[in-house]
This record gives structure tokens, sequence and C-alpha cells, in this order.
């Protein structure tokens, strides 16, 4: 008989995993508690969907220890980036490379990604049920039962400010048991709810035996003390930003730096906000200094001989926006208007060391619902290197469950289809290795699509 495997969530790793049990011959059922499956997908990558980089991966993941970051990477040599883009060529889909690395589908368009997913599960003969919420797990010897309540919506209009929206409410509910070989745990983590995340893959587990390193929201803004943000807030600037926890530097990042009426935002600070996350979480000190004038590299090389008759902060708009010029006056004591000379050489020196280190203290990262990952989540040493379960058998946890989380760049999206393609294939009693043993080596042009 086939196996039964139920996939517990309908996003990157889910859909993944429900692809390679059914393609390797298990009869798949998905569980989406939302009323489609891939939301999160269609939110990556500004809507076009960094599927995968195929940049060297070591430095570009988190977890909790050296072990488990080499079951991380030894994860993604299994299932790299170029098979990343031959799965998704099986399926259709073709992909291109950016100079960073990133790979896109020609179109950049991320609902086309999903299409190829949902078109590959109904080919496959996936059953995928949504508005389908998993409330607990009994797992034993021979598989298992998971209870489900399947919802059933209605739409009804409100008036609201003078006008009519609709809304979804629940008009019925049914309580319901399936029976398992295996279960796939993808309820991903707690970042972005309204994608799905909701965090009740942690409270499955939990239940399961399973231990949970606090979940904290990572690749999100910082919030920062200072009630001048309000004055810069919109300016984008390119910038090198430290961040220095207890005093000492624990990361440097650079890029384009967006200031917001609360903090900080911007790739570079979404790039080491988990590290941050985690220190304030133990309660330990955030501060990140701003260099608002990377492109120069000695201060000597700013003279200001020929423009003594020029106010400070008009001579400052030639380096930063006007709006970090004015505050960084403001901060020095510097009235509108003041020349240059009467301010004096050093005084505008003072200005220029504080635009090169501009101390901000971080307070708090925003919240997971502008997180676009999570880190923390299930030790991966509690998973074998299929990642079953040691805790009981027949059950497989995927994605953003584990404790592992990366850069911005595509790295988490391929986290997903890696460690959804490996349990999947496992699931339906073979490896990843097997299921690759015999087409992988073959030219792509010759592979059975899916």
């Amino acid at each position: 008989m086939k196996n039964r495997v139920v996939v517990a969530g309908g996003g990157a790793s889910g859909l993944t995993a429900a692809i390679f049990a059914a393609k390797n011959g298990a009869n798949v059922t998905v569980l989406e508690h939302k009323d489609r499956v891939g939301k999160k997908i269609l939110m990556t990558g500004n809507g076009k969907c960094n599927l995968a980089n195929m940049s060297d991966v070591h430095g570009k993941y988190y977890s909790s220890d050296d072990d488990a970051l080499n079951k991380i990477y030894d994860t993604l040599v299994r299932f790299d980036a170029v098979r990343t883009r031959d799965f998704f060529k099986q399926l259709g889909l073709y992909t291109k490379e950016k100079r960073d690395g990133g790979v896109y589908p020609v179109s950049e368009q991320a609902s086309v990604v999903l299409d190829m997913l949902r078109g590959a599960c109904g080919r496959l003969g996936v059953t995928i049920r949504t508005d389908c919420e998993v409330t607990a797990v009994e797992p034993d010897t021979a598989g298992g039962i998971i209870s489900v309540i399947q919802y059933t919506h209605d739409e009804t209009e409100q008036n609201r400010g003078g006008g009519k929206n609709k809304k979804k409410i629940v008009v019925s509910e049914k309580k319901e048991t399936l029976r398992y070989d295996r279960l796939i745990l993808a309820t991903g983590g707690k970042a972005a709810a309204v994608s799905g995340s909701d965090g009740s893959g942690y409270r499955i587990a939990k239940k399961l035996g399973h231990s949970i390193i606090e979940p904290l929201p990572a690749l999100v803004q910082l919030k920062c003390r200072g009630d001048f943000f309000k004055t810069v807030s919109g300016v984008r600037a390119q910038s090198r930003l430290v961040l220095y926890i207890d005093g000492k530097q624990a990361a440097d990042e650079e890029g384009e730096l967006q200031l917001t009426d609360y903090g900080i935002s911007g790739i570079p600070v979404f790039q080491f906000s988990r590290l941050a996350s985690r220190a304030l979480f133990e309660g330990r000190s955030c501060e990140v200094g701003i260099n608002f004038i990377p492109y120069i590299t000695h201060l000597a090389e700013v003279n200001t001989t020929h423009f003594h008759d020029m106010p400070v902060e008009e001579f400052l708009f030639g380096l930063v926006h006007k709006k970090v010029a004015a505050l960084v006056c403001r901060k020095k004591k510097i009235p509108a208007g003041t020349t240059i000379a009467q301010a004096g050489d050093g005084r505008v020196r003072e200005c220029m060391e504080l635009l090169r280190d501009f101390r901000v203290t971080v307070t708090e990262p925003n919240t997971f619902e502008n997180a676009q990952v999570c880190c923390g989540g299930i030790p991966l040493s509690e998973t074998d290197d299929n990642f079953a379960s040691l805790r009981h058998g027949n059950v497989y946890i995927v994605g953003e469950l584990l404790d592992c989380d990366g850069i911005c760049g595509g790295y988490n999206l391929q986290w997903a289809w890696a460690t959804g393609a490996i349990a999947g294939a496992a699931a339906a009693d073979t490896t990843i290795e097997k299921r690759f043993s015999n087409d992988y080596n073959k030219s792509a042009e010759n592979r059975n699509p899916i």
C-alpha cells in the first residue's frame, strides 16, 4: 500500500515536501489553515520571489551552535541552489541568476512560482485542503492520527466609513480525524502571520516532546531610542552600519539604510537584526553605529578652506541628505545660518565625526507581523539527517519551524525547498540521494517533467 503522507502547512517547504512524497509514490494530503496555499511565497522578493542564491552558503545562515550549522551546510550540499533550479525547471519554470547570485523566475513573478507548485501537486494527485486547522497529533508505532477542524466561510457585506466591503465569516466547522503513516510538520514559524505562520507548529512539536528555542523576529526593522527619528523619517542613505552588543562589535553591513519614525530599516539592518533580537531577549545592550559618509575614507579629504562664508548646514548638504545634515547641526547645537567661519573648523570636524559614527540605541525588534522570518525554533539536534523527529517516529519537521534562519537573498527559501524535498522523499520511504540517482545527472532537457 502507498504511504499516507499528511503535510501540515501549504507553504514553500510544505508544497515541496508534498511534491517529492507524491512523486516517490506516496498518497499525499496537504492541510492549510488559510484560505489558500503559498501566501508567503507571493510576498517574497517584493513579489518577484528570490528563489535561491548561487553564492557560497557558508556564513549566510544562523543557528544555535556549530553542530547545527554543519548540519545546515550538509543539507545544502545534498540539495543546493543548482538542484533547486533543476527542480523548478522540471516543473516548467525557467530561472535566471542576477549579479548578486540571486535566482529569480525569468518573469520575476512570485505568483508563477506558486502556480507551478500547485500545478505539480495537481498532476501528482496531491489533495490540498484549505481552511483546515490542525488541533492535535497523536503518533503511534504505525503512524498516527491527526485531528483537524474544517472551516466553511461565507462573505458578508459590512458598512464601514460610509462604504461597503466584504468580510469572510465562519459559518460552520467540522471536526474530524485523519490517519497518517507519515506526518510532515511544515507550518512555518511566527513571522508574517497574515501569510499563515501563527506559531501553531511550535505548540504541536512541544506536545510531541520537542524543546523550543524561543522564536524571535529576524530580517526585521529595529526600533531605537530617540525622539528625533520623526524628523528624518523617510530618508534613504547608502551607509555602513556596525552592530555593537554590550559594547563589542558583532556585525557590520553596508547598503541602503532607511530611517523610519521609530528607528532603522533596510537590507543592512535586516541582515544583522536576528543578532540584535537575540541579544535584547537575553538582556544585553545593542547599539548601531551609522556611517553616513562611507565613501570618505579620511576626513582630511574634506577641505573647508574655500567655504568659510557658507552655513555649516548647507556645507553638509553636499555630503548627506538635508534632513540628516540638519539633525547633526541640532545635535552639535549649531544654529541655522551659522557659517563655517563663525562655527570654526573644529566644530565642522565634529559634525563630520558624528556623520561617520552616528550611534543609536536599539530598544527592540519590530513585531513578528513585520518580520520576514524567525530565529529560533526546534533544535536541529532533535531531527535526523532527513528531518525525521527523534522524539516520535513517522513525524518530520521542515522549513522555518527548525532553528535555522538565513540572511536576505534567497537563502531562507533555499532552506525551505531543501528540507521539504529531503523530508518528502524520505517520508515516501526513499532518500533524496535515491530520488536523484537515476535522473539528476542526465541533461536537464531530457528529464521528465513533474
